[in-house]
C-alpha cells in the first residue's frame, strides 16, 4: 500500500485540481496516521517505519489553500515557505533511505544534515526578507521564516465570497485533518517510545512530594529566541513591544532573584522532588533491546512530527484567544500534566543507553522547543498588538496560526519545574570523553544547541566550569581536554555566527585562560596546550571576544576632561554633587554588601549580549550627566556671548557673580577683585583673569589720575606691577600643575572598574602564558573586521559608542555617523588592546562623584593592571623588533603603534601626575582639598581629578610605569636606531618646541650635528611631551628621574628608579650625563641621612627621616649602593661587554660628570665604612665580655660583611684607572671632615675619628698598595686637580699631605722601611713645590714621624738623603717662622718684629672647629707662597712646630759623630727666633712664647750651647727680661737652667757679680735687678742644685744687708729669702734662719713705728691726715709698700711650709703670730708676773696700728664669717695702699689660736688651715705665687 501511494504520488498530475494538495492530500495524510496510530500494537515497526516514509512523501506534497492567502502582503513569502518546505521533504526523504543504508551510526549525522537544511531554509526566508533589518532579540541565531502563521484573511475576503466549501474548510481548521496530524504523530511517537525504548517501572511517589512549582513569578517566558522576521510590521512592533518589556522583565527577575534565591526549606525540596520525579515512571532499555527497526521507526517519527509542526491552522476570533489563554495559561502546568510523548521524548534523552536514539531525541525536542517558542513569540505579539487596538483587522474573520508543539506553559513547567536542561548537558557533556570519540562532532553540535536554547547561558557553562574548578586534578584535566574537543568542534559555528548575540561558552573560556597562570604545572600545562594550538587556528578573535566585550563594558565609558571642564559652570556644581551623590548611593551600598576584595576574580561577571544590545539601543537613565552637560554647554554658550561687555556693564556682570558664588557650594572661591572672570569661571587664566584684572586697574587708575600726584602714580604702576608678577608666577604654577592633568579622562558613573579588573586580568593571563610570542603576533596580524566576522558587531559598537563618548558625545541612543566622531577606532587588534590600556591608565574618577569605599582602590588597581598589561605587549613587541632589527619595513607597524596610540607620551604624562600627588600626599600629610575654582574663577584640571590622598596609594601604580618606561626605552632603540622617533601619527599635540617638521634639514654633517644638539637641549628643557624625541631624551623623564630619589616622592620608589635607570644606561645617549650627576648626588644624600640616622640614634634624629611615616626597607642601603656601583662604573669603566654601543661623546661627558661627583660619593663611603667599623668594634666588645649577641641600634646595618663588600667593590674597580682622581676625592672629603675636640696649640693636624675611618678605608682597598698610595699622593700635591666642591673649587695638595701624614702614622714600622724611597721622594719634591705654609709644616710632621719610627738607617745613603731632606725642609719651616720679621734697615742684616698682631693657634679656634680643616683651604687661597706679607699666623705656628719637633728631630737625624754639622742649621734657624726673644711687647707674646719653647727645647742638647748661649745671657740680663706672659716663665727656667748647667761657672759667675759692673740698668735698679736675677737662676734650678754655693750666696746677703738696704733692695731680699726656702733644704738652712728672721723683726718694727709715730701728732693734723688717708696711701711710698707686702709675702710662706719641712721657724713664729688668746685662755697660769710687760706678737701691734690709724675702716671688714682659707694667703702682686694687709693679719691673728667656747657670741674672722691637709698642694701654690713674683705685666 505504501509503495503504491509513492508511485501514485509520483506518477498523477496532482496540480490537475487545485484542492488535490490543499485539501484532499491532507485529508488523506491524516486518516494514513489515524489508522497507524491505532494500530500501533498489532503493526510491526517495519511497517509503521515504511508508513511513516509514506506520509513523509505525502506530507511533501501538500500545499496550502491559495484562496486563505494574502496576495499583497504575503504571496511570494508563502510560496517560498511551500518551496522550502518541499524540499526538506525530500532531502528527508534521501536522507531516510542512506539512513537505512548507513545504520544506527549514520542517524545523528543524518539528522544533523536536516538541521543545517532547516537552518539553511530559514536563512533563505531571511535573505528575502532583506530589505528589513534583522531584529536583535534573546535568539540563538535561528531564523523564522515567513510562516503562514504571519498571514491573515484581508477584508472583503471571506470564505464564503472564495466559493470554499465548508469540507474543505474543516481540513485547516480547528480539529481538521492538518490539526489532528501533529496529535496522531504524538501518540505514534509516545507508543514507540514507551513500547520499545523505555520499561514503565512502578511509580513510588507520594501524594505530598508531588511537584508544585511556582509558576507564578514570571507570567510569561521571555527567555525565548527570537530571529529576524521578516515584514516591516512584525519588525517594529516587536521592537516597541518587547524591547521595554524585555527590560522590565529583566529588571523584575534580577529584584525577584533574592526572594527566589533563598525560599523556605520545604520549598526547597519540593523543587528537587519534582526535579528528580519527572522521569520516575521509566527506565532506559539496554542498547542490545533496541533493534534497528525501532531506531528507523524512532527516527521517522521524529522527522515526520517536526514537519507536521510548520502547518498552520485558521482559526476565528474566538478560537485564537481560547488557544491564547491554553498556550499562557498557568493552571496546571506542572509537571504532571506534561504529555506522554513529551515526557518519554525527556526521558529518553537523559537515560536512553542509545546513543543514536539519545543524539535523535535530543536533536528532535530541542527543534520543537525552538520552534515552540518561536511561534509563541509571534502569537503573544499579535495578540497584544490587536488586543488594545479600536479597530482590530482580524475581527470576525479567519486568522491564520501556526501551532506551537508544546505551549509555552507546558516549556515554563519544563524550566521551572525540572531538571532536564541541566540532565541533558550533563550527559551531553559526559560524551566528550576520551572513549567515545566517534560521538564528538554530534555531541558538540547538540550541546551548543542546548546551550543556546536553554533558558539561561549558564546552565551549560556551569557544567563546564564546575568541571574545570573541580578539586580533583584528573577531572580539572579531563574537563579541559572535553573544552578543548568543544572549543575546536565548534568553531565552524562561531565563524558563520550572522548574529553577535548568540551564545558562546564565555565563562569556560574565561576559566580556562584564568587556568593559564595555575599554580598546578599540570593544568597550566594543558591550558597552554590549547592556547598554543588555539592561536595556530587564528582563534585569536574567539579567545578575545568575550575579555573586549568586559572591557568595553558600558558603564566603563569615560569622557575627557577638557569636555567635561567645559560643561561645568560654578552654577551646575551643586546640581553635579547632589546628582552624583544620589546616583552612586546605590552602587556604594552594593559594594558594601559584597565586602570583596577588589583584586578578587569573580568568573561570574561575564557580559550578557542580549542585555547590552537592548541597553545601548535604549537610553536608559542611569547615565544622565549628559543632561547636565547639555545644560551647562548652553550656559557657557551664553556666557561667552556676554565677553564682550563693556566696562559700562560691569555692574551687571558683579551682580552675576555675587549670585554665583552664593549658589555655589563645593567651596570654590570666587575672586571678588576680579568680578568679571568670576561670572566666566570656565574661562581660561590667560584670557580672562589677569586681562580683567589689568583693564580694572588701568581704568580706575585713569579716573583718579586728576588728583594724584606723579609719586602716587608711580606707586600705583608699581603696586600693579608686583600684582601682576604674582598673578603671572601663580599663573606658570598652576599651568605647570594642570598640564600634568589635561591627558585624563573621567568617568560619569562609578562601579565599573570590577568589569575592567577582571578583563585586564585574563588578558594578563594571556599574555603571562608561554605562548605569548605566539600571541603577540597573533594580535598584531589580527584587524577587528565585522565584514567578515558578524559577531564582533558588538564589540564595534561598544568601541564606536566609547570613542563617542571619550570625545564629549553621548554613549547610548543611536551611533552618530563616522564623519562626526573626530577620531577613528582602530583596527588592529593589538593598537585596540594598547589605546584600550592607555585609556584605562588616563582614566580618573571625577572629584565631584561620591563613590563607594572600593570604587578609588578599585580603579587603581584597574590603572595597574593595564601598565602590568601594557608592558608585557611591549616586551614582546621588543623581543620581536630585535630580531627584525636589521629590516627597517617590518618595523613599521611597531612604530605606527607607539606614534599613533601615545604610548610613551602618556606614560611620561601619568609618572608625572602620579609622582607630583604622592608628593603632594607627603608634603601635606593629609589630603588637600583643591578647590574646584582658582583666584581667577577658572576651573583648574587638578580640581576636577579625584586623584585620592597621594602618598604610598600611588607606588604600585608608579612601579608598574617604570617597568613600562624600561621595555619602553629598549623598544624604542631597537625601533628607531638612531634615536630620533618617527612623529607620524602624532599631530595632534604639534606647536611643542623642537619639531624637525619645523625646521629645514641641515645639509653638512656638522650642522646636522649643531642641529641635533639644539633639537635635544629643548626637548630635554621642555616641561612637557615633545614629539619626535626618544624618552630618555625627554624632559619630562629627565626632570622625574633627577628628583626620584627625593625623600618626598617616598623611600618605597626609590629601588625601582634605581632599577629602571640602572637596567636603561645603554639606552640614555645623550642624557646619560645629565641624568646620571643629579642622581649620583641624591643617593648619596640619601646614604648620608641613613647614617646621620644611625649616629643619632636615640637622640634628636633628623627631621628628614624619622618625621615621615614611612618604613624603609632594611636593605635600602644596598640597594642604593649597588645602583650607585653600577652607574658609575658603567660610566667610568670601559663596557666592552656591552651590548649596545655607545657615543664615546656620551660616554665622555658622562664620565666628566661622574668624576665631578667622585667627592660626594667617597664622602659617602668613608660615612658608610665608619658603620661598619663601628658596628664590627661592637660586636667584638660584645663577643669578649661573651655577653648576649649584639644587635645593632640600625635595621639598616646589621649585615655588615656584605656592606663592608659592597663598598670594596665599588671602590676596587675604580683604583687602577682612576688613582689619581680617587686620591684628588679623597682630599676633598678630607678637607670636608672636622674634628669634634679641639687640639690646642697643635700645628699638625691631630686626625679625628671621621679621618681615621678615611684612612682604615684606602688601607682596606687592597688593590692599592702602600707604595702606590705614596705615589698617587706625590702625584697629586705636584699637580692638585681642583676638583668642583658645592661652592668653591678648592687646592686638595694640603688636605692630601694631611691624608697621607695620617696614613704614615697608621701603617707598622716594617711597612715604613721598605717605602723609605718613596716616602723620601715624596718630601723631596713636595718640598720644592710653591706649597702653602702648612704643607711645609705636614712635610716636618711626616718626617718627625719616619725618623722617630725608624730610629736607624743602616743605609748610608739613606742617611745622607734623610739630612739632606731635613735641612731643605727645616729651612722652609723656618723661613716661614720668620715671615713676621722685616729688616731694621736697608743695608742691615739684623731682623725685628713687625708691628702687627699676631695669631696664635688657639686664637684662631673660637669654636669647636679644628685648624687642620677648612681654615688651611682659606689660607692657601690667601697665600701660596712665603712671602713678606704671609699672615702672622704661620709664622707663630712654624715656631711651635719648630719647638715640638725641631730638637728631637735633630738629635736622631744626626748621630753622636755628626752632632757638629747641625749647629750650623740651628743657627741659622734661630736667626729667625731671636728677634722676637728681643722683643717684649704684647703684640709679639705669642712669638715670644713659642720662640721661648723652642730655645728650651734646643737648650736642652748640649751640643747645641754654641748657638744661643751667648744671646740668652744678654737677653737674660735685658731690663725687659721678667716683661712676659706667666706662660712663658716655664721655658724660660728651663733655658736659665741649661744655661747655667752647661756652663760649669756661669752661677758663680752670676753670684760674684757686682751690680756695679752692670751697665745693663739704671744706677738706681742695678742691685735690686741683680738680686732679682740671682733668685731667678736659683729658682730655675733643682732642689738643693745650688746648697754647695750656701756660703757664697749667704755672704752676698749679708754683704747687702751691711749697706742699710733700700726698701727696693729688702723686698728682694724677702723673694730670694722665699727661693732659698723653696730650692734649699731645711738642714742646708739653718745657718740663714737668724739672718732671715732679724730682717723680717727689723721690717715689722718699721712698719709699726711708722704707725705709731702718727699718735702723737696734734689732733687738727691727725684729721687732716684722716681725710687724707681715706683718699690714699699717702704715708708709705710705693717702694716702701712693695718692701712690706714682699715681707709679708715671705712670713705668709714660712707659715704656710709644712712645719716638717722647716723644723726651724716654729721657734721663731710666737714673736710674729699669736698663738694664744690670752682674753679667754683659762689656763693653770692666766696672770702674768708683776712687773712684766705682754709680749705681742708683731702681727697684731700692725693690726692694732692699723687699725687705730685708719680708724674710719674699723667696722668696713669685720663681717662675721666662717670661711676658711688655705696657705698661701697673699696672692696680690702689689699693694696701693697699707690697709689693704688687714685681712692677711686678722687671719694670722685667728688661725694659730685654739678652738673657741661655743657660748662665746663674738664674731670671728676668717680662719685658715693650719697645718695643711695637703702638703703638696701647697708646695704647688708656693711655686707658682712665687714664679709670679718675678713677672712684671707686659706692656701694650
Amino acid at each position: 500500500m505504501s509503495n503504491l501511494v509513492i508511485f501514485l504520488l509520483d506518477v498523477l498530475p496532482l496540480e490537475l485540481h487545485a484542492d488535490i494538495q490543499s485539501q484532499f492530500l491532507p485529508e488523506m495524510l491524516s486518516t494514513m496516521l489515524q489508522n497507524l496510530s491505532s494500530h500501533m500494537d498489532s503493526v510491526s515497526l517495519e511497517d509503521v517505519t515504511q508508513g511513516l516514509r509514506t506520509c513523509f512523501r505525502v506530507l511533501s506534497k501538500i500545499q496550502m489553500p491559495v484562496a486563505y492567502m494574502d496576495v499583497e502582503a504575503g504571496a511570494q513569502t508563502e510560496e517560498m515557505e511551500s518551496q522550502t518546505l518541499e524540499e526538506e521533504e525530500k532531502n528527508a526523504q534521501d536522507m531516510e533511505k542512506e539512513e537505512e543504508k548507513d545504520g544506527s551510526v549514520g542517524q545523528p549525522n543524518g539528522h544533523h544534515e536536516l538541521e543545517e537544511l532547516n537552518r539553511d531554509g530559514g536563512d533563505e526566508a531571511e535573505s528575502a526578507d532583506g530589505v528589513y533589518p534583522t531584529l536583535r532579540s534573546e535568539d540563538s541565531g535561528l531564523g523564522i521564516s515567513a510562516s503562514p502563521s504571519e498571514q491573515h484573511l484581508l477584508p472583503g475576503m471571506g470564505a464564503e465570497g472564495n466559493g470554499i466549501c465548508k469540507e474543505g474548510e474543516r481540513v485547516w481548521r480547528k480539529g481538521g485533518s492538518i490539526d489532528t496530524m501533529t496529535q496522531c504523530l504524538q501518540d505514534i511517537l509516545a507508543s514507540i517510545t514507551t513500547r520499545y525504548l523505555l520499561v514503565q517501572v512502578e511509580d513510588v511517589r507520594g501524594e505530598e512530594e508531588e511537584p508544585q512549582p511556582d509558576l507564578s513569578t514570571v507570567s510569561v517566558d521571555q527567555k525565548t529566541l527570537l530571529t529576524g522576521i521578516g515584514g516591516r510590521e512584525i519588525k517594529d512592533k516587536l521592537t516597541e513591544l518587547f524591547t521595554p518589556n524585555k527590560l522590565k522583565h529583566r529588571s523584575t527577575s534580577i529584584s525577584d532573584t533574592p526572594l527566589s534565591a533563598a525560599p523556605t526549606e520545604k520549598k526547597k525540596e519540593r523543587a528537587h522532588a519534582g526535579c528528580l520525579d519527572w522521569a520516575a515512571g521509566y527506565m532506559p532499555r539496554g542498547r542490545a533491546e533496541i533493534s534497528e527497526a525501532c531506531r528507523q521507526a524512532f527516527t521517522a517519527t521524529c522527522h515526520l512530527l517536526l514537519e507536521c509542526t510548520t502547518f498552520p491552522v485558521y482559526l476565528s476570533e474566538e478560537e485564537t484567544l481560547a488557544l491564547h489563554t491554553d498556550m499562557f495559561g498557568l493552571t496546571g502546568s506542572d509537571v504532571d500534566t506534561l504529555p506522554v510523548w513529551l515526557r518519554s521524548l525527556m526521558t529518553l534523552c537523559c537515560l536512553s543507553r542509545d546513543y543514536s536514539i539519545q543524539h535523535t531525541a535530543v536533536a528532535s525536542l530541542l527543534e520543537l522547543i525552538n520552534h515552540s517558542q518561536s511561534l509563541a513569540l509571534v502569537i503573544q505579539d499579535k495578540h497584544r498588538r490587536y488586543q488594545n487596538s479600536d479597530s482590530n483587522p482580524l475581527s470576525g474573520r479567519l486568522q491564520m496560526v501556526t501551532v506551537p508543539p508544546i505551549y509555552p506553559a507546558v516549556l515554563h513547567a519544563i524550566e521551572e519545574g525540572t531538571d532536564f536542561y541541566q540532565r541533558v548537558s550533563q550527559v551531553l557533556w559526559s560524551q566528550l570523553d576520551m572513549e567515545r570519540r566517534e560521538q564528538h562532532t554530534s555531541c558538540v553540535e547538540l550541546f551548543y544547541r542546548l546551550h543556546c536554547l536553554a533558558p539561561s547561558a549558564s546552565i551549560c557553562e556551569e557544567i563546564i566550569c564546575q568541571a574545570l574548578l573541580h578539586k580533583d586534578k584528573a577531572v580539572r584535566l579531563e574537563a579541559l581536554h572535553r573544552f578543548t574537543v568543544l572549543w575546536h568542534l565548534t568553531r565552524e559555528i562561531h565563524t558563520n555566527r550572522t548574529m553577535s548575540l548568540r551564545r558562546s561558552f564565555d565563562r569556560s573560556l574565561c576559566v580556562v585562560v584564568d587556568s593559564l597562570s595555575c599554580t598546578d604545572g599540570s593544568v597550566s600545562a594543558a591550558a597552554h596546550c590549547w592556547l598554543a594550538r588555539a592561536l595556530s587556528l587564528n582563534d585569536v578573535i574567539r579567545i578575545l571576544e568575550p575579555i573586549l566585550l568586559l572591557l568595553l563594558h558600558p558603564t566603563t565609558q569615560r569622557s575627557n576632561i577638557q569636555s567635561a571642564k567645559q560643561n561645568l559652570t560654578a552654577g551646575n556644581l551643586k546640581a553635579l554633587n547632589n546628582r552624583s551623590r544620589s546616583s552612586t548611593k546605590t552602587s556604594g551600598t552594593d559594594a558594601d554588601a559584597m565586602a570583596t576584595e577588589v583584586t578578587s576574580l569573580n568568573l561570574l561577571n561575564i557580559v550578557d549580549r542580549e542585555f547590552m544590545w537592548a541597553e545601548l539601543d535604549s537610553d536608559p537613565e542611569l547615565p544622565k550627566l549628559a543632561d547636565t552637560f547639555v545644560v551647562s554647554r548652553s550656559e557657557s554658550e551664553e556666557t561667552e556671548e556676554d565677553e564682550g561687555r563693556e566696562e559700562e556693564e560691569e555692574e551687571e556682570e558683579e551682580a552675576e557673580s555675587e549670585h554665583t558664588e552664593s549658589a555655589d557650594t563645593s567651596g570654590a572661591q570666587v575672586s571678588t577683585e576680579n568680578s568679571s572672570s568670576g561670572s566666566v569661571p570656565y574661562r581660561s587664566i590667560e584670557e580672562g583673569g589677569l586681562v580683567n584684572g589689568l583693564r580694572r586697574v588701568e581704568s580706575e587708575h585713569t579716573q583718579a589720575s586728576d588728583s594724584l600726584s606723579s609719586e602716587d602714580e608711580e606707586d600705583v604702576e608699581l603696586e600693579a606691577m608686583a600684582r601682576s608678577r604674582l598673578l603671572k608666577q601663580e599663573r606658570e604654577k598652576r599651568e605647570a600643575i594642570d598640564s600634568l592633568f589635561r591627558h585624563v579622562l573621567l568617568y560619569p558613573v562609578a562601579g565599573g572598574w570590577r568589569h575592567l579588573l577582571q578583563g585586564l586580568a585574563l588578558l594578563d593571563s594571556l599574555l603571562r602564558s608561554s605562548a605569548q610570542c605566539p600571541l603577540v603576533d597573533a594580535l598584531s596580524s589580527t584587524s577587528l573586521d565585522t565584514s567578515s566576522a558578524a559577531h564582533l558587531n558588538l564589540v564595534s559598537n561598544l568601541l564606536q559608542r566609547h570613542q563617542q563618548a571619550q570625545d564629549g558625545k553621548g554613549f547610548y541612543g543611536c551611533l552618530l555617523s563616522p564623519s562626526s566622531s573626530p577620531s577613528v577606532p582602530p583596527s588592529l587588534i593589538i593598537e585596540l588592546l594598547v589605546s584600550l590600556c592607555l585609556r584605562f591608565l588616563r582614566s580618573h574618577y571625577p572629584s565631584y562623584l561620591s563613590l563607594g569605599p572600593l570604587d578609588s582602590q578599585g580603579n587603581r588597581e584597574v590603572q595597574v593592571k593595564s601598565v602590568e598589561v601594557l608592558t608585557r605587549l611591549v616586551n614582546q613587541l621588543g623581543c620581536v623588533a630585535r630580531g627584525q632589527e636589521g629590516s627597517g619595513a617590518s618595523l613599521e607597524p611597531i612604530r605606527r603603534l607607539l606614534s599613533g596610540c601615545k604610548v610613551q607620551q602618556y606614560a611620561l604624562l601619568t609618572l608625572s601626575a602620579s609622582m607630583y600627588v604622592s608628593q603632594r600626599g607627603m608634603d601635606k600629610g593629609a589630603p588637600r582639598s583643591v578647590d574646584m575654582l582658582d583666584q581667577q574663577g577658572s576651573l583648574s584640571e587638578e580640581s576636577l581629578v579625584n586623584v585620592g590622598t597621594g602618598g604610598q596609594e600611588q607606588y604600585p601604580l608608579q612601579m608598574e610605569l617604570l617597568k613600562l618606561l624600561q621595555a619602553l626605552i629598549v623598544l624604542e632603540y631597537h625601533v628607531w636606531p638612531g634615536g630620533a622617533v618617527s612623529a607620524a601619527g602624532s599631530s595632534g599635540s604639534s606647536g611643542q618646541p623642537g619639531e624637525p617638521r619645523e625646521i629645514p634639514t641641515a645639509t653638512t654633517p656638522l650642522a646636522r650635528e649643531w642641529q641635533t644638539a639644539v633639537l635635544f637641549q629643548q626637548s630635554i628643557k621642555a616641561a612637557q611631551y615633545v614629539q619626535s624625541h626618544p624618552i630618555t631624551a625627554q624632559g619630562m623623564f629627565v626632570s622625574a628621574a633627577a628628583r626620584a630619589l627625593q625623600p618626598q616622592y617616598g623611600y618605597s620608589m626609590h629601588p625601582h628608579w634605581v632599577s629602571l635607570l640602572c637596567s636603561s644606561l645603554p639606552y640614555l645617549g645623550r642624557s646619560l650625563g645629565i641624568i646620571v650627576a643629579p642622581l649620583i648626588s641624591q643617593i648619596c644624600r640619601n646614604l648620608d641621612e641613613l647614617v646621620k640616622l644611625y649616629e643619632h640614634d636615640g637622640g634628636k634624629t633628623n627631621q628628614s627621616l624619622s618625621g615621615r611615616k614611612e618604613n624603609i626597607a632594611p636593605d635600602y642601603p644596598l640597594t642604593l649602593l649597588e645602583g650607585l656601583t653600577t652607574i658609575t662604573h658603567y660610566c667610568l669603566l670601559d663596557n666592552k661587554r656591552s651590548l649596545v654601543p655607545c657615543d664615546p661623546v656620551d660616554v665622555r661627558n658622562a664620565r666628566n660628570a661622574v668624576i665631578e661627583a667622585l667627592p660626594h660619593m667617597l664622602s659617602s663611603m668613608s660615612l658608610l665604612w665608619g658603620v661598619v667599623i663601628r658596628e664590627e668594634f661592637q660586636r667584638r666588645v660584645s663577643d669578649t665580655v661573651q655577653s648576649s649577641r649584639h644587635t645593632s641600634t640600625s635595621v639598616y646595618f646589621k649585615s655588615t660583611k656584605i656592606l663592608r663588600q659592597r663598598i670594596l667593590e665599588f671602590l676596587l674597580p675604580l683604583t687602577g684607572q682612576y688613582g689619581v682622581q680617587l686620591m684628588a676625592s679623597l682630599g676633598v672629603v678630607w678637607s670636608s671632615r672636622k674634628s669634634k675636640r679641639r687640639h690646642k696649640n697643635k700645628v699638625l693636624p691631630v686626625a679625628g675619628e671621621s679621618r681615621l675611618t678615611i684612612v682604615d678605608l684606602v688601607k682596606s682597598l687592597n688593590t692599592l698598595h702602600t707604595e702606590t698610595i705614596l705615589h698617587l699622593v706625590k702625584e697629586v700635591v705636584k699637580k692638585p686637580h681642583q676638583i668642583k666642591g658645592d661652592q668653591k673649587s678648592a687646592l686638595v695638595d694640603i688636605p692630601m699631605l694631611q691624608f697621607s701624614y695620617a696614613y704614615i702614622q697608621s701603617i707598622s714600622a716594617p711597612a715604613l722601611q721598605e717605602n723609605i724611597a718613596p716616602l723620601f721622594s715624596i718630601l723631596r719634591e713636595s718640598v720644592q713645590l710653591n706649597l702653602a705654609p702648612p704643607g711645609h709644616f705636614l712635610l716636618l710632621g711626616i718626617l718627625n714621624e719616619i725618623v722617630n719610627r725608624l730610629p736607624n738607617l743602616d743605609n748610608k745613603k739613606d742617611t745622607r738623603d734623610l739630612q739632606e731632606v731635613t735641612q731643605r725642609i727645616l729651612e722652609a719651616v723656618g723661613g716661614i717662622a720668620g715671615s713676621s720679621l722685616e729688616q731694621t734697615s736697608w743695608l742691615s742684616r739684623s731682623l725685628e718684629v713687625k708691628v702687627q698682631p699676631q695669631v696664635c693657634a688657639e686664637a684662631e679656634e673660637p669654636d669647636d672647629a679644628e685648624m687642620d680643616g677648612d681654615h688651611y683651604e682659606s689660607m692657601a687661597q690667601a697665600s701660596t707662597m712665603v712671602s713678606s706679607s704671609a699672615p702672622s699666623v704661620y709664622s707663630v705656628q712654624a715656631l711651635v712646630l719648630l719647638a715640638e719637633i725641631l730638637a728631637p728631630l735633630l738629635d736622631m737625624v744626626y748621630r753622636s759623630d755628626e752632632k757638629e754639622k747641625a749647629v750650623p742649621l740651628i743657627s741659622r734657624l734661630m736667626y729667625y727666633v731671636f728677634p722676637y726673644l728681643k722683643n717684649h711687647s704684647a703684640y709679639n707674646m705669642p712669638s715670644f712664647e713659642a720662640g721661648a719653647q723652642l730655645l728650651s727645647s734646643l737648650s736642652g742638647y748640649a751640643y747645641t750651647k754654641r748657638a744661643w748661649r751667648k744671646e740668652v745671657f744678654e737677653l737674660f740680663m735685658d731690663p725687659l727680661f721678667f716683661t712676659m706672659d706667666a706662660t712663658c716663665a716655664l721655658s724660660w727656667k728651663s733655658i736659665i737652667d741649661h744655661l747655667l748647667t752647661h756652663e760649669k761657672t756661669m752661677f758663680k759667675d752670676l753670684m760674684s757679680m757686682q751690680s756695679g759692673s752692670l751697665k745693663l740698668f739704671a744706677s738706681a735698679d742695678q742691685r735690686p735687678m741683680l738680686l732679682k736675677r740671682q733668685a731667678f737662676a736659683m729658682f730655675s734650678g733643682e732642689l738643693d742644685q745650688y746648697h754647695l754655693y750656701l756660703p757664697l750666696i749667704q755672704e752676698r746677703l749679708t754683704e747687702a744687708l751691711r749697706m742699710n738696704p733700700s726698701p727696693a733692695i729688702s723686698a728682694q731680699m724677702f723673694l730670694m729669702f722665699r727661693v732659698l726656702l723653696l730650692r734649699i733644704s731645711s738642714q742646708h738652712l739653718t745657718s740663714l734662719w737668724p739672718i732671715m728672721v732679724t730682717e723680717l723683726i727689723r721690717i715689722f718694727a718699721r712698719l709699726e713705728k711708722s704707725l705709731q709715730a702718727d699718735k702723737d701728732v696734734s689732733k687738727l693734723a691727725k684729721v687732716v691726715r684722716g681725710a687724707l688717708d681715706r683718699g690714699g696711701p699717702v704715708n708709705f711710698s710705693q717702694a716702701e709698700l712693695d718692701m712690706y707686702l714682699s715681707a709679708c709675702k715671705f712670713l705668709d710662706t714660712s707659715l704656710a711650709f709644712p712645719p716638717e719641712r722647716i723644723p726651724l721657724f716654729p721657734m721663731y713664729r710666737w714673736a710674729f703670730v699669736p698663738e694664744v688668746d690670752v682674753n679667754r685662755y683659762s689656763g693653770p697660769e692666766s696672770t702674768l708676773i708683776e712687773g712684766e710687760q705682754e709680749c705681742t706678737p708683731h702681727v697684731v701691734r700692725i693690726l692694732e696700728g692699723i687699725q687705730q690709724r685708719f680708724t674710719t675702716l674699723n667696722g668696713l671688714s669685720e663681717e662675721s664669717s666662717t670661711e676658711h682659707l688655705k696657705f698661701p694667703l697673699l696672692t696680690q702682686s702689689s699693694l696701693t695702699s697699707i690697709t689693704q694687709l688687714l685681712p692677711f693679719l686678722r687671719t694670722l691673728c685667728c688661725s694659730f689660736q685654739g678652738p673657741p667656747p661655743y657660748s662665746h657670741p663674738m664674731p670671728y674672722f676668717p680662719v685658715a688651715d693650719y697645718p695643711a691637709a695637703n702638703s703638696d698642694g701647697v708646695l704647688k701654690r708656693l711655686e707658682r705665687t712665687t714664679e709670679e713674683e718675678f713677672l712684671d705685666s707686659t706692656e701694650n
